[in-house]
């Protein structure tokens, strides 16, 4: 048992299999410890548009929201563009002053509509309904003093709002596990790539490949939006279902690759490296703006957090992943061009002696006749 052992020890792929086996949980710990540390303090980072239709006296009640709001604010004059802004992840919520409020408020019956998109962050939706009551008690404070009277309701108005559980899962389904499956499916693809340079030229191993990832690319995402059509109905129509997923899945499979391209057998610690930022800068669980300084940004050349962010507009609103799709194929087109000219900087693959006869390349001299 004690040769079995160090046998084993001696094999690189157990050392390999022993660094995952702390690797893999110590990177959550450290990203995810770093980059959520105080996000729910960030609340200001977070924006909300402000609809006065009352005029001068909703200009009074929009200065009054402005100076007590924990986030940021801004004026927009037209309600259904501001909600359009709010499903494009601009706003976090929309605060509409009616028209009617200040005769409203002289009969003690005004609202403040407060319109909240369910179809993004589950924490920012919580945190806006949250302050929602905050500024409404705040604003009765102010008008009706110590008074037990309530002049100011709030009206809350959820966009998107999901009966259905299964449908808030599918932006991560489609978002971020393609670039799982494709990271595996590298990994065995580069065991086959070793393999066949011992018989096969560098370049005809690099094109078999491109072709199967792109016919994999095509079809495969076809099949898995065709699924899951059959529990849920999206939004968006299949077509733009399916070239959201052919992105997610190419930029994917292009990212993956390029870290062997690069790294040759560390490359599934870079490619696990990645999962915990991917999910962390996503956006879905909460905003990338309430992250850390340093993790903000990170997300728009992942392909997870584009995805994810694409099918929640696909999903929910049925179009706005436009940007999305273009932040995909540039991931793509990049981490390709790095792939092929490291491809193109390696020696040729070694001709074995048998293949060098048959094609008449210099090889093994052959017996004399």
């Amino acid at each position: 048992m004690n040769q079995a052992f160090k046998t084993m020890m001696s094999i690189t792929t157990t050392r390999i299999g022993i660094v995952f086996a702390l690797f893999v949980p110590l990177l959550f710990v450290l990203l995810w410890m770093t980059g959520y540390q105080d996000a729910t303090q960030r609340i200001d980072r977070l924006q909300v548009a402000i609809v006065n239709e009352a005029g001068e006296a909703g200009a009074a009640i929009s200065q009054q929201i402005e100076a007590s709001a924990p986030f940021g604010t801004e004026i927009v004059a037209d309600l259904d563009q501001a909600v359009s802004a709010m499903d494009s992840g601009d706003y976090s919520m929309v605060i509409r002053i009616p028209a009617d409020f200040a005769a409203s408020l002289q009969q003690g019956s005004a609202k403040l509509v407060y319109t909240i998109n369910q179809g993004t962050s589950e924490v920012a939706a919580a945190m806006m309904e949250g302050a929602a009551s905050q500024l409404t008690e705040g604003m009765n404070t102010a008008i009706a003093g110590g008074s037990a009277s309530m002049p100011v309701q709030a009206e809350i108005v959820k966009t998107h709002d999901q009966g259905n559980f299964a449908v808030t899962m599918l932006p991560m389904i489609l978002g971020f596990i393609p670039y799982i499956a494709m990271m595996t499916m590298n990994i065995q693809f580069n065991i086959t790539a070793q393999i066949m340079k011992h018989r096969t030229g560098k370049w005809a191993v690099f094109w078999s490949r491109q072709l199967l990832l792109l016919l994999i690319c095509a079809a495969a995402p076809l099949v898995i939006v065709s699924v899951a059509r059959l529990f849920v109905e999206p939004a968006a129509p299949l077509w733009s279902m399916w070239l959201m997923l052919g992105c997610v899945f190419l930029a994917s499979a292009c990212l993956t690759q390029m870290s062997f391209a690069l790294l040759g057998n560390v490359a599934p610690l870079f490619n696990v490296a990645l999962v915990p930022l991917q999910l962390m800068t996503a956006g879905n669980i909460i905003p990338a703006a309430m992250l850390a300084p340093f993790y903000r940004h990170l997300g728009s050349f992942l392909p997870a957090p584009n995805g994810i962010q694409g099918f929640m507009r696909l999903i929910y609103n049925g179009d706005g992943a436009g940007v999305f799709a273009w932040h995909l194929l540039l991931i793509a087109l990049v981490t390709w061009a790095i792939t092929l000219l490291r491809t193109y900087l390696q020696p040729a693959n070694p001709v074995p002696a048998a293949a060098a006869q048959q094609t008449g390349a210099p090889g093994k001299p052959s017996a004399a006749h």
